[in-house]
């Protein structure tokens, strides 16, 4: 068998590249045309529903009306809903307005799509900046875009523009860190995401934690070992646990194990009912769920689904 030498093959296979390249190149600016087209129409709808509303005594309802009617026009031409269609103006006139450098060097190729989203996204810290300083970060950050892909330049640009905004970040950070929570969103298949809005550097923590109690789990097993109660056979499952199954969980999952154990059965370290070196209360405080149990299934007659009430 001939080894591949790594040459591009004959002229003829050359030629066809090149033609190929050309193709795909001129393709890819007639696409970003009319992506720029779309954009500047987008505004120009938000910029005519803002014009109607003008003048109004209920200006906002006003203006939320005539752009939902717009929205509903557009929709039905982009066959998208209203609230999709409103947030792409609500893109497209900030970019159009407030990023008019931005747009021309997307236009003209010298940037792309992803470019344009990151400088944009980066760019939300300078609503309060003048225009002067969102005008010289744009600058910096288009000449940057032009040297690299959009990946590889998200960070730098995001920390070019914290060094524009007026606001300090710790202020920003204050604010921003007030509007902690906790979270459900319910799933499918008796599955929810539980999300938790915190500052980064305890997310991260949380995450290593998680990480490195998952893995000193994994690197315990030894051939046939059996889990735990509470993981080999995952969350919630515990009733099972004397069949004695390997864990061959992925660290994912015992992770996402981890985690649910130390969230029920954990003490919290910062415990205001503590005292001295003893533990308080919070410790002890256990979750309570109801759960609705259909009369067939508990005689085994069917594995209907029970219901979780408030879910």
């Amino acid at each position: 068998m001939d080894e591949y030498s790594g040459s591009m093959g004959s002229d003829a296979d050359v030629a066809a590249l090149v033609s190929i390249v050309g193709e795909v190149e001129g393709a890819a600016a007639v696409v970003r045309a009319g992506q720029v087209a779309e954009v500047r129409a987008l505004a120009a709808a938000g910029q005519l529903a803002a014009r109607q509303a003008a003048g109004s005594p209920a200006a906002v309802r006003a203006h939320d009306m005539a752009l939902r009617s717009v929205a509903a026009e557009l929709g039905g031409v982009l066959r998208v809903t209203d609230r999709t269609v409103q947030s792409r103006i609500d893109e497209a006139r900030d970019l159009v307005e407030h990023y008019a450098a931005t747009l021309a060097a997307w236009e003209t190729g010298r940037i792309t799509r992803g470019h344009v989203r990151v400088i944009t996204d980066a760019g939300s810290v300078l609503v309060d900046a003048s225009p002067e300083r969102r005008a010289e970060f744009e600058a910096v950050a288009i000449s940057r875009c032009e040297r690299d892909t959009p990946n590889r330049l998200r960070s730098e640009i995001e920390i070019l523009a914290e060094r524009f905004a007026e606001r300090s970040f710790t202020d920003r950070h204050r604010d921003a860190a007030a509007e902690r929570r906790v979270r459900v969103v319910p799933g499918s298949a008796g599955m929810s995401d539980l999300i938790a809005t915190l500052p980064t550097v305890i997310a991260d923590g949380i995450i290593d934690r998680l990480t490195q109690q998952a893995q000193t789990i994994v690197d315990a097993r030894e051939p046939g070992n059996a889990g735990s109660a509470f993981g080999a056979r995952g969350a919630g499952d515990a009733a099972g646990a004397g069949d004695a199954e390997p864990d061959r969980r992925r660290i994912d999952q015992v992770r996402a194990d981890v985690f649910s154990d130390l969230l029920l059965s954990g003490a919290p370290a910062l415990d205001p009912t503590a005292s001295g070196d003893g533990q308080g209360s919070l410790g002890a405080i256990r979750a309570q769920v109801q759960v609705i149990v259909p009369a067939l299934t508990l005689l085994g007659v069917d594995d209907g689904p029970a219901d979780l009430v408030g879910r």
